[in-house]
């Protein structure tokens, strides 16, 4: 087969490592990819959002599947064009993507189907907006309706913080059009837990349950990211196994009545509030960086999975789990989230010892002069798995030890308080 993954962060380069070991695979295309993905595929630089651009490359070189990453190729609906050119896809057209790419449509779809889901309200001006602060206790939450990278989510702990990012996200638009409408909702407690499952239209299966640390700082503290790092499997108890699988199979029988034909992953992110799993967000596309924490325990064939929910056959398709544990530590440049410092040369990663329990995906790299230096915010996820977390996460830091770059910050704290969910 020939396989063509879209996007160029760190989540791409794990699919990439991860499809290249398919025996399916004969050509793997990245596009764009990066530098760092040059080892394990021919990069193409298309505009991934781009639908008659990605299906005129896909003609010309007869590509069999195309794997979907960001988001921001499904909202733009690329999906939709590469299916009526007869490609096949993995991932959700345009119509379904909206789960993601309008946290509004994802409420009404919550209530609507009976999803367990926080009380909140939309509003689409400031005027409304301020009013709903009235009627709601706080802490509350306050979300940004479009996509925002990660950073359209804040906490508010008091009225103060609720207008001023009202103020940011509708008046001064720093999210730009993303921000124009916002969901105000109650700030439920407990622990979070990202479940992801591979979807083909009809039934789904589960991947391993994963946490990631959204906040920069150590204690999760400081703004919210797109990802500071991630750890997998978190175990469950059957209580809330069978909660979180009740999630699913509404948000699948939701899809269906609402004439959505979904193909690709649903990642549910979900806090376990002493009332039971409630769903704070839907993605529409692999978790970063949680990506890079599950796929090292696939002990199976990724691309024969994404085949299968594109064919709508995941049912006969196998997915196997390996034992053990996963870590990943992401390293940031200075000044990540607002404005990450780039261009800093990195040491450490010509001689990295990518072998056995431990590797590196490159989510913001770039060659210079025949050496790396830093090209975004999150720049490394440092990955090693073990027997258990603590051999994962030992390993994981280990890892980090050998890099160095000027700015660099990462957490300490990635997978160090790992308690079973009952």
């Amino acid at each position: 087969m020939k396989v063509l993954i879209l996007g160029s962060g760190g989540r791409e380069h794990a699919l990439a490592w991860k499809a290249a070991q398919s025996r399916l695979v004969q050509k793997l295309y990245c596009a764009p990819g990066s530098d760092a993905f040059g080892a394990l595929a021919e990069c193409i630089p298309l505009d991934c959002c781009n639908g008659t651009e990605v299906a005129g490359f896909c003609a010309e070189k007869g590509v069999d599947l195309v794997i979907v990453g960001p988001e921001m190729p499904l909202a733009s609906g690329v999906v939709d064009v590469l299916r009526r050119a007869g490609v096949r896809v993995f991932g959700p057209g345009q119509s379904a993507a909206r789960l993601e790419s309008s946290k509004a449509f994802a409420k009404q779809f919550l209530v609507r189907h009976g999803i367990p889901t926080a009380n909140g309200t939309t509003c689409a001006c400031l005027e409304e907006a301020a009013a709903a602060l009235d009627a709601m206790k706080f802490p509350l939450v306050v979300k940004a309706d479009g996509l925002a990278a990660g950073k359209g989510v804040r906490v508010c702990q008091d009225r103060a913080e609720a207008e001023e990012t009202l103020e940011d996200f509708m008046s001064l638009k720093t999210l730009h059009a993303a921000g124009e409408t916002v969901v105000i909702e109650e700030c439920l407690s407990g622990p979070e837990l990202s479940a992801m499952a591979l979807v083909d239209g009809r039934t789904y299966k589960l991947l391993p349950h994963s946490r990631d640390h959204k906040r920069l700082l150590d204690g999760d503290k400081g703004p919210n990211t797109g990802g500071m790092g991630a750890f997998a499997p978190v175990e469950v108890g059957p209580q809330v196994q069978r909660a979180v699988e009740a999630v699913f199979d509404a948000a699948l029988a939701g899809l269906r009545a609402d004439g959505l034909d979904y193909r690709g992953v649903l990642y549910a992110g979900l806090m376990l509030t002493a009332q039971g799993p409630k769903v704070l967000e839907f993605n529409c596309r692999f978790g970063d960086p949680e990506t890079q924490a599950i796929l090292p325990l696939l002990d199976c064939d990724l691309v024969a999975l994404t085949m299968a929910c594109a064919d709508g056959r995941l049912g006969s398709a196998q997915l196997k789990v390996r034992p053990g544990a996963c870590v990943c530590v992401t390293i940031v440049s200075e000044n990540y989230p607002r404005a990450p410092m780039t261009g800093r040369p990195i040491t450490g990663l010509d001689d990295f010892p990518m072998n056995g329990d431990l590797t590196l995906f490159h989510a913001g790299t770039a060659r210079s002069g025949g050496n790396w230096a830093t090209a975004g915010g999150r720049v490394l996820g440092v990955t090693a798995w073990g027997p258990d977390a603590a051999a994962a996460r030992r390993r994981a830091y280990e890892g980090v030890s050998r890099i160095r770059f000027d700015g660099m910050h990462y957490r300490r704290d990635i997978a160090g308080d790992i308690l079973a969910i009952r």
